[in-house]
């Protein structure tokens, strides 16, 4: 249950809450529980007083009998901390101090004066009394909101200096104080102080401490929660028959409860076993027992052997403390472990950043669903970086909080990164994938005064169980739904039985991953293909080409270029391919009889200011190389970056470099290109090319390029010339150059001492 007084904790007790929120009345059945729970603490402190019990551990040797109203003031401690309210602590003191007054009342009727003497002077003790366990309980920080209504470890030093230490000593003081008032003497009032502070003390250790540890940790279990294994209950049976021994064994004119303390430490030892092997709600009752036999054995020790009474007694009642708190701090040490695993296990299945549920919560949910979904969904969001960029990471964690609020309406979304989720159908909830996306396409995503509408890509794929197998294939097959439907622009789920079998994606994964890592290898081979002016018979200019040579062979452009142009990898490409050029043309000063070379440049490249950078650099530190060289450049590389490639271009051109614009007419825009960019060559596409001399609508095409790039002063380069037919009709229509296998196949660079 909650905290006495307060309303019920959420995660405490399930069951009380779903009773409290289903009854007709939970105002008044909250109403009554606080009153059963008031009701019986106030009949407690009022029927406590009147229980005898054996002499306590200071009674004056004039008494025989004490009462258990000691205990009460360790009841009222508890409800001091543990109420929410503060009512339940003024009725429990004020039912402890009319249970006192009767008591001494009943007790004494022939001195009923004097008994209304000593009432009416011990109660400005008890109103000073309440203002300090108030002031008590506010030192040791209670008490606690619901939430953190729990004892902790770096509660006990607090629990030991106020608890057990101030607040006896106080009642203590506060008696003396007030004692002077009644007929007692000062060695009586010593006495009785003395009596009243060592009370106290044990009120606090047997019922103060062992209340707050059970209501606060009431559903901890217990540290080593295995079960018993045969020889530790050998072992816990033969140490019982060892302590029964010992006990028996000594001296006979001793009293039982001397024996036993002589032995109180194998009851400590019992005591540490039952906090690490039983939950809370069976070892802090049975440790507090096993204080109480203690107690009871020092007060009966006490009682038969006055001698050095005060000694003894603070002796074990440092014992005790020193015995309890081992106890409780091993309760507390494994409860903040499992606390902090707790937590440690919750948070793995949250992201980080946005608390969104990850793919580990995705695996444990599945697995404790009865039955498992028949289809798993892959979301991805498109220009999410593009968004980071804009306005920062909050803007994106924002935006995927929004976004799994949004999808909780019809999936369970579980995050894959930026942008990503993982969709997973309800129990005995069918879904359909195509309102899903279609109302991501309508979500609408606001944003510091910027409204941002989806662009969402979703594949599908089937779920052959709940084990992380089965999960992990799913998930697989999904995201290369996604994938596919994001490459096709589709605006519809793509299920992935409808695709072909991945290992063609594996296989070009593969292949990129052996390129990346022949490139960091400088396995680079260089190729060139000669390009020859019309109407001569030497080759003025070659293009180069690049060829990696893996373990099986050489690996052509072909196998490499769409992967490496996915990612940065043609970065390192282009550097690779100009380094190695630079240092064959040191090794060459003739150039290989080439009056330039042409190098591809990929639109990565040119958009890079950290490639530019160094690029110009290269040149500069070369003397006379840029006159020997000319830059490949085509429309689709450029496209969308046109404004960051143009200094670049501009830089080379300025230093001697010639621009070659490749492709030309593939494009729409390919006109606008010889204005925006200083190009030199324009090259031909060569699906324009190779049917020319069959193909009149190509044969046009060619002679209005060729009309184009002449308005801009830039030459025009034929590729794809596969015989002597199509050459001679290029010269016809005024060609410059032609470059193709009737020209020359490529053929290797000579192998340069200087790479």
């Amino acid at each position: 249950m909650s905290p006495i007084g307060g309303p019920p904790t959420i995660g405490e007790s399930p069951a009380l809450l779903a009773q409290a929120s289903t009854a007709p009345w939970p105002a008044l059945w909250e109403r009554t529980v606080n009153l059963a729970w008031l009701l019986g603490l106030t009949l407690a402190c009022l029927v406590l007083p009147f229980v005898d019990v054996a002499t306590g551990p200071v009674q004056p040797p004039t008494h025989t009998h004490t009462s258990l109203a000691h205990l009460q003031w360790g009841l009222v401690l508890a409800v001091a901390m543990l109420a929410q309210s503060p009512v339940y602590l003024r009725v429990t003191f004020t039912a402890c101090f009319v249970g006192w007054a009767v008591r001494m009342l009943w007790g004494t009727p022939d001195g009923s004066e004097i008994a209304l003497s000593q009432v009416g002077a011990m109660l400005p003790s008890y109103l000073l009394m309440y203002g300090w366990t108030v002031a008590c309980v506010r030192m040791m920080g209670w008490p606690r909101p619901p939430r953190r209504h729990h004892f902790r470890q770096r509660d006990v030093p607090g629990f030991v200096m106020v608890a057990l230490l101030l607040y006896p000593l106080g009642w203590a003081l506060s008696f003396a104080a007030t004692s002077g008032l009644t007929w007692m003497d000062a060695g009586e009032i010593y006495e009785r102080a003395i009596h009243l502070c060592f009370s106290r003390y044990f009120g606090v250790l047997l019922v103060t401490l062992p209340m707050v540890l059970l209501v606060t940790g009431l559903h901890e279990p217990a540290a080593t929660p295995s079960r018993l294994p045969s020889i530790e209950w050998a072992v816990i049976g033969a140490y019982v028959l060892i302590f029964i021994g010992l006990v028996s064994l000594q001296q006979q004119h001793q009293d039982l409860s001397t024996r036993v303390l002589d032995q109180r430490f194998m009851v400590a030892a019992v005591m540490v076993w039952m906090s690490l092997r039983l939950s809370w709600r069976w070892c802090v009752p049975l440790i507090a027992l096993a204080s109480a036999l203690l107690v009871a054995c020092i007060a009966q020790s006490s009682a038969n052997d006055p001698a050095f009474l005060h000694q003894r007694l603070f002796q074990y009642a440092v014992e005790l403390l020193i015995i309890q708190q081992i106890c409780v701090l091993m309760l507390l040490i494994s409860s903040n472990r499992r606390r902090v695993l707790r937590r440690a296990a919750e948070a793995a299945h949250l992201d980080g950043l946005t608390g969104v549920p990850n793919i580990t919560a995705l695996r444990r949910d599945l697995t404790k669903r009865a039955d498992a979904p028949n289809e798993i969904g892959f979301l991805s969001i498109e220009h999410v970086e593009n968004m980071m960029a804009a306005f920062g990471l909050p803007a994106q964690e924002a935006l995927t909080a929004a976004l799994h609020a949004h999808l909780k309406q019809f999936v369970d979304a579980y995050t894959m990164g930026m942008g990503r989720f993982a969709l997973v159908p309800r129990e005995r909830r069918p879904v359909s994938w195509n309102e899903v996306l279609q109302t991501l396409e309508e979500f609408e995503f606001r944003y510091a005064d910027t409204r941002v509408r989806m662009e969402p890509h979703l594949g599908v794929a089937h779920l052959a169980g709940n084990c992380d197998k089965a999960v992990d294939e799913a998930l697989h097959a999904a995201f290369r739904a996604k994938r596919a439907a994001r490459q096709r622009a589709e605006t519809l789920p793509v299920f992935a039985d409808t695709l072909e079998n991945s290992d063609a994606v594996r296989l070009a994964f593969e292949t990129h991953s052996l390129a990346l890592s022949l490139l960091r290898k400088n396995a680079v081979e260089l190729h060139v293909q000669p390009i020859r002016r019309i109407g001569q018979a030497q080759a003025d200019m070659g293009e180069v080409l690049c060829r990696l040579r893996g373990p099986d062979g050489l690996l052509m452009p072909a196998d490499y270029m769409d992967e490496l142009e996915a990612s940065r990898g043609v970065v390192e490409l282009d550097r690779a391919v100009v380094e190695n050029v630079l240092a064959w043309m040191q090794a060459h000063p003739d150039n290989g009889g080439y009056q330039r070379l042409a190098i591809n440049l990929t639109g990565r490249s040119m958009v890079s200011e950290h490639f530019r950078n160094w690029l110009l650099h290269r040149l500069d530190m070369f003397p006379g190389a840029p006159q020997r060289l000319c830059f490949e450049i085509t429309e689709r590389a450029i496209e969308g970056g046109i404004v960051r490639a143009t200094p670049l271009l501009q830089a080379l051109h300025q230093r001697g470099c010639k621009i070659a614009l490749d492709d030309f007419g593939t494009g729409m825009q390919s006109f606008d290109r010889l204005q925006q960019l200083p190009i030199d060559l324009v090259k031909i596409d060569g699906a324009f090319v190779r049917n020319i001399v069959s193909n009149v609508r190509d044969r046009e095409l060619v002679r209005a390029m060729v009309t184009i790039a002449n308005a801009y002063q830039a030459e025009t380069v034929a590729e794809y010339v596969e015989n002597e037919e199509i050459l001679r009709l290029l010269r016809s229509l005024g060609v410059n150059w032609a470059q193709g296998y009737h020209i020359s196949r490529p053929q290797p660079l000579p192998v340069s001492t200087g790479a």
